[in-house]
């Protein structure tokens, strides 16, 4: 994951975008004749994911492509676009998604926009863990698969605009959890070429092994129990069985991750309900859940719980 960047800037000279523009992957050329025209910037994000906020004073045109799937999200006067056979007005709150190697022309006046630009490799590998297929992704159309995702995709980004302008958005588990709810949101608003059914089946199969693993891991986790272990109890190989982690946990946790997440929280009730009087130890409470090098459950049990584990047993 990449650095954070933050950029602010006006321009009056439409000629001058194209060099901005191709700094930030936005291959293409502008226009204007209109003495009022203005464009403002604040842009966000990193080199997986950023949201712009635009606004242009006047009547600009632009014609080009971009390097990321860029989806726009309109309210003003004019944008009128067309992108192949396609083409549209998103002047009253819709969207429109731009992809690479699929040029557009697109006439704007006066017009506020949101930009929610994700890249290519981004939205690759993000389909192929939720989906679990290894298919290129290829877009049908540049506008959302229907009004109710439409609507869905308009609250995404104002959520995510805000995440972005937040100082939040410099830790690093904020970004990754905010650029994997755009892309998924990306897939599943906007019509992807191929059969949706065989997505959704992977979907659900996915879906299917994560519960049935966390459900093992929950139920024997005193036990010596490995991810392969989990593996067998889904019907699913550990490679699958680490895509579908991936697709589901809230906190992006690998299976291991998961299993020795799940031991620390009973060794952490445990040592809560410990009494050093009677000899109970951090080290046997540590072993009793698998934690054999005392250095690594501390530091586990600190990442977790903000304390030592000594701390908690005297307490």
């Amino acid at each position: 994951m990449g650095e954070v960047f933050r950029q602010e800037l006006t321009i009056a000279d439409p000629e001058v975008l194209a060099d901005v523009g191709e700094r930030t992957g936005m291959r293409f050329g502008y226009s204007s004749t209109d003495p009022d025209f203005s464009y403002c910037l604040s842009r966000a994000g990193d080199d997986r994911l950023a949201v712009s906020a635009v606004h242009v004073g006047g009547t600009m045109s632009l014609w080009g492509d971009t390097e990321t799937f860029t989806v726009a999200q309109v309210r003003g006067v004019r944008y009128d676009w067309q992108i192949g056979r396609q083409s549209g007005s998103a002047a009253a709150g819709s969207s429109v998604l731009f992809r690479p190697e699929h040029p557009s022309l697109t006439v704007i006046e006066d017009a506020d926009v949101t930009l929610a630009h994700l890249s290519v490799e981004l939205v690759q590998e993000v389909a192929d863990t939720v989906y679990g297929t290894r298919t290129p992704v290829a877009f049908d159309s540049c506008t959302p698969a229907g009004t109710r995702w439409g609507r869905y995709w308009s609250g995404l980004v104002r959520y995510g605009a805000g995440v972005v302008g937040s100082e939040a958005y410099a830790e690093p588990l904020v970004r990754a959890e905010l650029t994997r709810f755009l892309a998924v949101g990306l897939l599943e608003c906007f019509p992807l070429a191929g059969d949706r059914e065989v997505r959704y089946l992977s979907m659900e199969a996915q879906t299917r092994r994560y519960r049935v693993a966390v459900q093992f891991f929950d139920d024997h986790a005193g036990s010596p129990i490995t991810v392969e272990d989990a593996a067998r109890a889904a019907g699913t190989t550990t490679a699958a069985l680490m895509r579908a982690f991936r697709a589901n946990d809230p906190l992006g946790l690998t299976p291991a991750q998961y299993l020795r997440r799940t031991r620390l929280e009973a060794a952490h009730r445990d040592l809560e309900a410990s009494d050093p009087t009677v000899g109970d130890t951090v080290q046997s409470i540590a072993a009793r859940w698998g934690f054999t090098h005392r250095g690594r459950f501390a530091q586990y049990y600190r990442q977790v719980y903000g304390t030592t584990p000594s701390h908690t047993l005297g307490h």
